[in-house]
């Protein structure tokens, strides 16, 4: 059976600061990458749309 703690243990515990390294706090990917892939997936839609108007809209 778990130990009971009342407001004053639950309080020192929550209370402590945590220190996290900056490369574990980052934990997201890195832009440089993402730019690429944002620059390639809209490059790819334009395409698509053009690809689209031209084959069923203009023939």
């Amino acid at each position: 059976m778990p130990a009971q703690y009342g407001p004053e243990e639950r309080a020192e515990t929550e209370s402590e600061q945590r220190v996290v390294p900056g490369d574990r706090a980052r934990a997201g990917i890195e832009l440089h990458r993402m730019r690429y892939v944002l620059g390639f997936g809209i490059a790819g839609v334009v395409i698509a749309f053009l690809l689209a108007w031209y084959f069923l809209i203009r023939v």
